[in-house]
C-alpha cells in the first residue's frame, strides 16, 4: 500500500468518525490531516440547476467559481473540479472522483423561485465509504449568492478545523481616488467594493469594532481630528470623541466596553482609556512622548503600542491599567503594531535601511521574523480573525495598494484593483 493510500484511509476514518459522533469536526480531524503533511483534497462538482432554468445554470457556474476560490484561499484544501460530473449517477461520481485521488466530494444544487429567491443545497460525501457526512440548505435573494458561497466555505472550514473561516469577513481601508481620503469597505476576496464616507474631507485610520459591523476612524469633518463610529449595516454614524486636539487612532477592547485612543488635549499625545461612548476614564501614559497606535491583546488585559520615549518610535507593551511597561527588542523605527487573535504574536511595521517592511514578533520565542523585503514600503498590518493571514498596504506596484499574505509571508495577493491609492487596511474580526 502506497503512502497516498495510507493518507486516504487515515483521513476517511477521522472524517466519518468525528462527523457522525459529534455532528461537526473536532480539532482531531485537522490534526490527523496535518500529521500526514498534506492538505485535505476536496472534489468540487458542478451545482445542479434544479428547475433547468437558464438563470439557474448561469448562476450555478458563478456560484461554483466563488466557492472554489474560497476553498483555495483558505489554504486548508487542495481542490479538484469537474465540469460535467453532475450528470453522473452517484456511483459513477464516486468512481470518477476516486481517480482524482480526492478524499471528500462536495456536491450541491441551485434553485431560483419567484425571480429573486435563491435556495442552495449542499452535500458532503466521504469518498472511501461513499457515505453522506454533512448536508445543509441556504436561502437568500439571488443577488447575495456570493455571501451564501462564503457561508458554505466557512461552515466547511469550521467542520474540518474547529475554527471560524474568514470568507464572510470584510476589510476596511482608506482610498484617495476622489482626491479626498474616504473610507471604503470590501469583501475579503476583493469583491463588493463600497464607499462608506462621502465627506470631501480627510478620513484616516479605520478600525473595526470586534464582532460588529461598526468601524471607528478619525475624521476632519469638523476641521479637527475627531473619532467617529459608523455602522455599515444601518448606514448611521456618530461622533465619539471631539476633544480639541488629536483624537486618534484607537483600539476597541474585545468586550467592546472600552477603547484606547491617542488624545493630545493641548499637550503631548498620550494614551487614554475611554468608554465605548467616548467618555475619558483615565490616562494611561504620561510624559513628553508621542504614544500612539494601540492594539488590545485578545485577553483584553494588555495593549501593544508605539512610543518615541526611547528617542525613536519603538514597540511597547503594558497592562490596561497603565503599569508593567516593557519594550520589545527591535532596532529600526516601528509603527502600527497589531496583536494576533491567538495572543502569541505581534505584527508590526519597521523601517530597516530605506523602506518600511512587515515583521512578526513571536512572543513565546522572543523572536523577530521578517515577512516582506525589497518590494517598496509595506505598512499597516492587520490580522484575519483566524490569525492565519495578514492584510497590509504596499507600494510594490508603484502606488499604495492593499495586499494579503499568509502568516509566514507566503501567498501574497493583491486584494483588488482599485483606482487611486489605498491605505491602512483593517480586517473585520467577526461580523
Amino acid at each position: 500500500m502506497n503512502l497516498n493510500s495510507v493518507k486516504k484511509i487515515i483521513f476517511s476514518f477521522c472524517f466519518i468518525f468525528f462527523f457522525s459522533v459529534y455532528g461537526h469536526a473536532a480539532n482531531d480531524v485537522y490534526l490527523s490531516l496535518s500529521s500526514t503533511g498534506s492538505r485535505a483534497s476536496i472534489g468540487l462538482a458542478d451545482f445542479l440547476p434544479v428547475n433547468g432554468l437558464f438563470e439557474e445554470m448561469s448562476l450555478s457556474r458563478d456560484f461554483k467559481d466563488v466557492l472554489e476560490n474560497d476553498l483555495i484561499l483558505s489554504r486548508h484544501f487542495n481542490v479538484a473540479i469537474a465540469n460535467t460530473s453532475y450528470k453522473f449517477d452517484m456511483d459513477s461520481q464516486f468512481s470518477y472522483w476516486e481517480l482524482k485521488n480526492v478524499s471528500v466530494l462536495l456536491t450541491g444544487s441551485i434553485a431560483i423561485s419567484d425571480v429573486i429567491k435563491l435556495t442552495v443545497s449542499v452535500k458532503v460525501y466521504d469518498i472511501e465509504s461513499r457515505q453522506l457526512v454533512w448536508e445543509g440548505k441556504y436561502s437568500d435573494v439571488v443577488s447575495n449568492y456570493r455571501y451564501i458561497a462564503h457561508e458554505i466555505n466557512d461552515e466547511i472550514v469550521k467542520r474540518f478545523t474547529g475554527e471560524e473561516g474568514v470568507a464572510r469577513s470584510k476589510i476596511a481601508f482608506i482610498n484617495n481616488s476622489t482626491k479626498f481620503k474616504e473610507l471604503y469597505v470590501i469583501d475579503y476576496d476583493g469583491y463588493n467594493l463600497r464607499r462608506i464616507t462621502k465627506d470631501n474631507r480627510l478620513n484616516v485610520l479605520p478600525k473595526w469594532v470586534p464582532n460588529s459591523p461598526q468601524i471607528i476612524y478619525t475624521s476632519y469633518l469638523y476641521n479637527n481630528p475627531d473619532l467617529f463610529l459608523v455602522d455599515i449595516v444601518k448606514n448611521k454614524r456618530k461622533a465619539v470623541s471631539t476633544i480639541q486636539g488629536l483624537n486618534s487612532p484607537t483600539s476597541v477592547s474585545p468586550d467592546k466596553k472600552t477603547m484606547v485612543a491617542t488624545l493630545s488635549r493641548g499637550v503631548y499625545p498620550n494614551l487614554y482609556l475611554l468608554s465605548s461612548d467616548g467618555v475619558v476614564l483615565r490616562r494611561l501614559t504620561q510624559g513628553k512622548y508621542i504614544d500612539t497606535s494601540p492594539s488590545f491583546a485578545p485577553s483584553g488585559r494588555e495593549i501593544v503600542f508605539i512610543s518615541d520615549r526611547a528617542g525613536y518610535p519603538q514597540v511597547y507593551i503594558m497592562d490596561i491599567d497603565g503599569v508593567n511597561l516593557r519594550r520589545l527588542s527591535t532596532k529600526g523605527n516601528c509603527d502600527s503594531p497589531s496583536w494576533s487573535p491567538k495572543g502569541d504574536k505581534i505584527v508590526f511595521t519597521m523601517k530597516m535601511d530605506n523602506n518600511y517592511d512587515i515583521f512578526l514578533y513571536d512572543l513565546p520565542k522572543t523572536k523577530i521574523i521578517r515577512l516582506t523585503e525589497d518590494q517598496g514600503d509595506n505598512e499597516n498590518p492587520s490580522w484575519s480573525q483566524d490569525g492565519r493571514f495578514i492584510a497590509f498596504s504596499s507600494t510594490r506596484s508603484g502606488k499604495s495598494e492593499i495586499y494579503i499574505m499568509g502568516l509566514d509571508g507566503s501567498g501574497v495577493r493583491k486584494l483588488a484593483d482599485v483606482p487611486g491609492s489605498s491605505f491602512t487596511p483593517s480586517w473585520s474580526q467577526g461580523l
